[in-house]
């Protein structure tokens, strides 16, 4: 067999046991379960499953290419992003977990947006999901690249 028919075998074997698992472990009622695990997560279990989602072909394939690239003194972007996740963990998030249950159990920051500042025309959430959907297919399309 060929190189790329193994590729194909074991991409369809790992998929099929993904979503085995995810049939057999299913316990998700809403889209809230789903997205948020109920809202009963461990706190670092939170933190670090949201970490390992914003960290990807960015961290594992840019920072060391722009440390390469541009020499050592490009690890300070290394010690910013961790300055900045702690302050996010400490300040921000603690915040907008009690906020977005406050603002009729909010799942989504444009839908927080959207109940928090009582915005009935839906221009906060609408706003919010263009701004989000511009810039993660900048993002996404940079993981692509690194990979």
């Amino acid at each position: 067999m060929s190189t790329e028919t193994w590729i194909i075998i074991v991409f369809a074997v790992y998929f099929s046991i993904i979503i085995g698992l995810a049939v057999y472990f299913r316990k998700s009622k809403n889209r809230a379960d789903y997205l948020l695990g109920g809202r009963k997560l461990n706190t670092w279990v939170g933190a670090l499953s949201a970490q390992t989602s914003d960290m990807s072909g960015w961290l594992l394939m840019g920072l060391p290419g722009a440390i390469y690239a541009f020499g050592t003194g490009r690890a300070w972007i290394a010690v910013g992003l961790i300055i900045g996740t702690v302050i996010n963990w400490c300040f921000v998030a603690k915040k907008l977990r009690r906020y977005t249950i406050i603002a009729n159990n909010s799942v989504t920051l444009p839908e927080y947006f959207e109940n928090r500042f009582r915005d009935s025309s839906h221009v906060l959430k609408l706003s919010a999901a263009v701004f989000f959907a511009i810039f993660f297919t900048v993002y996404a399309a940079s993981g692509f690249v690194a990979w």
